[in-house]
């Protein structure tokens, strides 16, 4: 999963501190309704932990969807927790989906005091006092874009290109390279981090993507 530590020469912009947007008139399209409906639910790599217990640990990825006027686009909390704590998830955020010139691009937000939302992700409602003024949106230059395989029905989405969504590890400069494939009830992710001369991969999983596949699927707020 993605390791949000970024160089401190990124300024967070804080979201509007006004409560919940009230925009009626907003609605979702349905390019960006179609791609919520993949990556709603509970997602869990129950299989890949069983099968290969000394390389993977068994993780839920859970995407609670948001009221749509809360970003005035769909959004979704998410927590990323092991099996064992899920009242514990040791990364939170909110992403927004909106559409893009080559299809979906997915803005990530950072989440001030996430302990007092955890668990949300499972019983929404720990999410009530969920506020704009809660969040910092993170560089566009991080954000995944995805593409529409209507053919094979999945998503395939990757780290906006251009080598500029910079973390440091250790005293290494490395850019985040993330892929993502979704399907109806699959789902992957593969977090690297390259050198950025090299390509040279730094940090991030060596024995492939996480694997994941759905266990419980939300409702989608619509309005």
């Amino acid at each position: 999963m993605i390791p949000f530590v970024f160089l401190n020469l990124f300024t967070f912009n804080p979201i509007s501190h006004s409560k919940n947007c009230r925009l009626n008139t907003i609605k979702m399209s349905a390019i960006v309704e179609r791609f919520s409906n993949y990556l709603i639910g509970d997602w869990t790599n129950y299989k890949q932990a069983t099968e290969f217990p000394a390389l993977w640990s068994h993780i839920h990825v859970c995407y609670q969807p948001l009221p749509i006027n809360f970003l005035g686009t769909q959004s979704f909390y998410v927590e990323s927790s092991y099996n064992y704590s899920l009242d514990k998830p040791y990364k939170t955020a909110v992403v927004s989906i909106k559409e893009s010139e080559k299809g979906i691009e997915m803005q990530n937000y950072k989440i001030m005091q996430p302990e007092r939302f955890w668990f949300g992700a499972h019983e929404p409602s720990l999410l009530t006092d969920l506020q704009q003024i809660d969040l910092f949106q993170l560089p566009n230059i991080c954000d995944t874009i995805f593409e529409y395989n209507e053919e094979e029905e999945i998503y395939l989405g990757k780290t906006r290109p251009g080598k500029k969504c910079l973390i440091i590890r250790g005293e290494i400069k490395t850019y985040l390279d993330s892929r993502m494939v979704i399907s109806r009830n699959e789902y992957s992710s593969w977090d690297i981090g390259r050198e950025i001369e090299s390509d040279e991969q730094i940090w991030g999983a060596t024995s492939g993507p996480f694997c994941f596949e759905r266990v419980s699927e939300k409702i989608l707020l619509t309005n």
